[in-house]
Parts: C-alpha cells; structure tokens; sequence
C-alpha cells in the first residue's frame, strides 16, 4: 500500500474514490442521504474562496481502498486543517488504511503549518440506527478530544400538514409583528441584498454553538459570496432562502437557507438557521423555516425530506427543530488534536 495525492487530471481515481464513499455509506451510515456524484466530484475541481483542497487516497496494485481530503483555510483560521475523511472500502478495513491516511495528512498538515487538526466521526444517538464506532475509537488513540457533538435529523418537507402549519405560521407573523418583510428567492443572492448578507455570513462563527472547537470569525465579502454561489453553479446545488429585513435599516437580521439537488434527488440539506441576537425573541427561526418549507414544496416537488444537523447544545433551534417533526438519526462527534510542529 502507498499514499498517493488524488486530483481531478486522474478521471479513474475520483471514479473510484466515489465508488469507495458509496459502498462506505452503505456499510456504515444507510439510513442518511445517498452521496451525490456531482456534489462529490466537483470538490476534486472547486473550493470555496479562501479555502484549498487536498486529496490523498491509500492505494494497492491500481486499486483504491480508501482516501481522505484535507481542507486549510487561506485568509483566517490559518492554523486549522480540516480533515474529511472520506472512506475506507468496507473489503479493506482492518489493514491499516485509516492509521496510514490519518499518519499522512496530520504531517502534510503539520509541514504547512498548520497547528490543529479537525475531524469528525459517525457515532450512535440515543434511538436511532446502530453506528460502528471504529473510527472516533480509532482517533480517540491517536490524542484527538471530542469538541462538539451534532445530532442529525430528518423532517417530511410537509411536516405538519396544511391546519397545522398555517396556525404556526400565523403565530410566528403575529410575533414578528410589523418590524420585518420576510423576502424569498433561489440561487442567487439579489444585488440589493449582498452587503448585508455578507454580514449574516460573517456572523455565522460568532453565534452557533461550536463546543470546544477554536476557530476564528471568517469575513465573507461579496466577492467571496459571489465564488461560493459559483461553486453551488457547478455542483448542481440549489440554494432556497428566507430572510427577514428589518424595515427600518433594510438589514436582513435573520436567514435560513437549503441546499437542493437541481436533479431528482429526493433529500434536501437545511444549512444555516441565524437570528441577530439584537433581534431573538420574535419567533423568526420558526417563521422563516415555515416559509422556507412552502418555498421549496411550490418550486421543487420531488423533494420528500429535509436532512438537518445542530450542536446537541442548541436547545433553541432543537426545540424549532421538534416542532417542525425532525426525528432523530444519528450523530457526529466533532474531534480536535493539537499537531506537532515539523
């Protein structure tokens, strides 16, 4: 077995290294939503702006057995690596190929400076499916502590029926009172809107719960903005937003947003759900949620759920979250290790 660096110019490997996650996810973790192809390739072609990418697989005799990527920050947080650790083929575990990944990229990590190391493991939830812990055992030898834990859920898109949901959205209006337009698109932030959603954007570190885990505030700027819906373009993933704006400023003070496959894949993601703390207390996370979902069944039918993952701390947005007939699934145990310099 060698490491080997993976990149888009060897079309065979990123075929095998999304065969390798596939069965991975179908040994391990069944229950959740299917990898996307498209999704997965496009990471070998496209990063975020201030963000690069490194892929590294374990291979035998041409064959791939498992592969990892390694994300580093380029503007903040330049003591971070974000370990991703992709799959071990479940025909090849027990060989070493996770220690031999792991060895590799926490020095590759380590020889650019790089003084941290984040990574994440499945474990079980209290309820949900059986989850091999192997891995998160398998880190837990190597030095690396558990920093956070988020719990995954999944939600019918219609949860609450159409009685149901229209009590709650009134409730929720009537809360919000007359202080704030909620406004709603897909794709594309409207010009209009960019400076103060690159303000939510930069907000995003400073307000969710992140446990233990040291990391510094990223400045989204609108170019930034602008590279990640990039990004979303040739991925195939399309954004559904709900916002509020204040009246008075013409400031989004809150924002919730899901990702959808613009093909037939029937799993949609919900990413961020953020209040301004100036404006908590007005039921706007229920309120935009609500008019998310009503968005996302009118233009795109054929998704069936939506996938959501929160901070096991998070009792506001949890208790959103059960309203709304999330059910629990399973968890992922953020891990941390200090790097020795080299």
């Amino acid at each position: 077995m060698e490491i080997i660096e993976l990149n888009a110019e060897d079309p065979d490997f990123v075929e095998q290294a999304f065969a390798v996650l596939t069965a991975a996810h179908h040994a391990d973790t069944p229950e959740n939503p299917a990898p996307v192809e498209r999704f997965f390739k496009t990471l070998f072609t496209h990063a975020f702006p201030g963000r690069a990418n490194h892929w590294f697989g374990c291979v035998e005799d041409g064959a791939l057995l498992g592969h990892t990527r390694v994300a580093f920050f380029t503007d903040e947080n330049l003591e971070l690596a974000m370990l991703r650790f992709g799959a071990v083929h479940p025909d090849h575990r027990d060989r070493g190929v996770g220690t031999a990944l792991l060895d590799h990229v926490e020095r590759f990590s380590a020889e650019h400076g790089r003084t941290t190391a984040l990574t994440s493991a499945p474990v079980y939830w209290e309820n949900g499916p059986a989850r091999d812990e192997d891995f998160a055992r398998l880190l837990e030898s190597r030095g690396y502590t558990k920093a956070l834990t988020t719990v995954n859920r999944r939600s019918p898109v219609d949860p609450l029926g159409p009685e149901r949901e229209a009590e709650q959205y009134a409730k929720a209006l009537a809360a919000a009172g007359d202080a704030y337009e909620l406004r709603q698109w897909v794709g594309a932030v409207p010009d209009d809107l960019l400076d103060t959603m690159c303000r939510m954007e930069t907000m995003i570190i400073s307000e969710i719960p992140l446990g233990e885990i040291e990391m510094e505030v990223e400045h989204v700027t609108p170019e930034k903005l602008r590279g990640r819906e990039a990004v979303y373009a040739a991925e195939g993933r399309i954004i559904s937003h709900t916002v509020a704006v204040e009246r008075t400023t013409g400031e989004i003070v809150a924002w919730t947003e899901v990702g959808i496959d613009e093909g037939d894949y029937r799993d949609a993601h919900q990413a961020i759900t953020i209040v301004d703390p100036a404006h908590r207390g007005h039921r706007l996370g229920l309120l935009l949620k609500l008019a998310n979902l009503r968005q996302i069944r009118e233009r795109f039918p054929h998704v069936e759920y939506i996938w959501t993952d929160n901070a096991d701390v998070n009792a506001p947005m949890i208790a959103i979250n059960e309203l709304l007939k999330y059910t629990t699934v399973d968890a992922s145990a953020e891990y941390q290790l200090k790097l020795e310099a080299q």
